[in-house]
């Protein structure tokens, strides 16, 4: 009797977690996390506070529906908002269409914006609030954190549009400064990080009218708080011989925080690894390997495995070798699963 219970209990729960209820416009937007599987993984943002001010667009879709469709405009939207005050998570609905097989889809198609793995049920990529029962559904967060649309029709890109307009300084998080501050924040807004902080250190100096100084501190600690968390994840890349990406994020912030001190030292590194003869050589087997997944990338996960064998093979000794042959690996793993 208390088996039949447990179970019927069970039975239960496994339902109410199979039927989420639907959204409403207006509404808090619900938390979300994506730490499990990616494909394009963002920069920063893996949870619903690391997107504060920014529009936020979910959409769930798989390779063998209509769902699909809707991915080309998104990847406009990316293009050219990415970065400018939009985050992207597109959710791959079905596991049975594996990972290997919808990187392989995206980098076939061009599709840069970020794609969570496991539809609504993986425990890592966790977007379960936003489905409602089996149904497919779109949504889109406003820039004050709530629902402004949600359904199953193309209304998701009207609410991008309007919302999207109502952003005037992305990644700062106020659409208002004060006047003074107003010069650094549009920097701000274009990502030149450098010429911002140049502009608000010297709102902070001597007296100041009332909010200026708050302001012109929020836009430093805001830009600085950027060339931190990149330099932190160049320290641990340079420590595992990733020189690929490090060389790639310290030209980043050499671009961005260009005209300013931070944007000068990531240009001394960068110098400093292109003298470094370890470094060079390992970056020319990166390149190597670059090649490798232009070419096999797209195609099928077990050529593209097969490549990335022969790859490991001919570059023995090198980190992106042991980059290869575990890549290799893990798309053999995911299809045997």
């Amino acid at each position: 009797m208390h088996v039949k219970i447990a179970m019927l209990l069970l039975v239960a729960g496994c339902a109410a977690v199979l039927h989420a209820d639907a959204l409403e416009v207006g509404q808090d937007a619900p938390k979300f996390k994506a730490a499990g599987t990616l494909v394009n993984p963002p920069e920063f943002a893996r949870e619903l506070s690391d997107c504060e001010g920014d529009v936020i667009l979910i959409y769930e879709w798989h390779m063998r529906d209509g769902t699909a469709g809707g991915l080309a405009d998104i990847q406009k939207y990316w293009e050219k908002y990415s970065g400018r005050g939009l985050k992207v998570f597109t959710i791959h609905r079905l596991n049975f269409e594996k990972w290997p097989q919808v990187e392989a889809y995206c980098r076939g198609n061009k599709y840069t914006f970020p794609v969570a793995m496991g539809a609504f049920y993986d425990d890592k990529n966790d977007f379960f609030a936003y489905k409602d029962g089996k149904n497919f559904r779109a949504t889109v967060v406003g820039s004050d954190g709530k629902v402004a649309y949600y359904g199953k029709d193309d209304g998701w890109k009207a609410a991008m549009d309007a919302e999207l307009a109502k952003i005037i300084y992305p990644n700062l998080g106020k659409n208002e400064v004060a006047k003074d501050v107003e010069k650094a924040a549009e920097f701000f807004a274009k990502r030149d990080f450098g010429k911002a902080i140049n502009e608000a250190s010297k709102r902070i100096e001597g007296e100041q009218p009332e909010g200026v100084k708050a302001d012109a501190e929020l836009v430093i600690e805001r830009a600085r708080a950027i060339a931190k968390r990149r330099n932190d994840r160049i320290k641990e890349w340079l420590e595992d011989k990733r020189y690929d990406l490090a060389m790639e994020y310290l030209e980043l912030i050499k671009a961005e925080f260009k005209s300013n001190e931070i944007g000068d030292e990531a240009a001394d590194k960068i110098k400093e690894l292109k003298k470094d003869k370890e470094a060079k050589k390992e970056l020319k087997a990166f390149e190597a390997l670059q090649k490798v997944i232009d070419q096999d990338g797209a195609g099928g996960p077990l050529d593209f495995a097969k490549a990335l064998h022969e790859f490991a093979t001919q570059q023995e000794g090198f980190r992106a070798a042991e980059v290869a042959e575990k890549k290799a690996k893990q798309i053999e793993n995911e299809l045997d699963d």
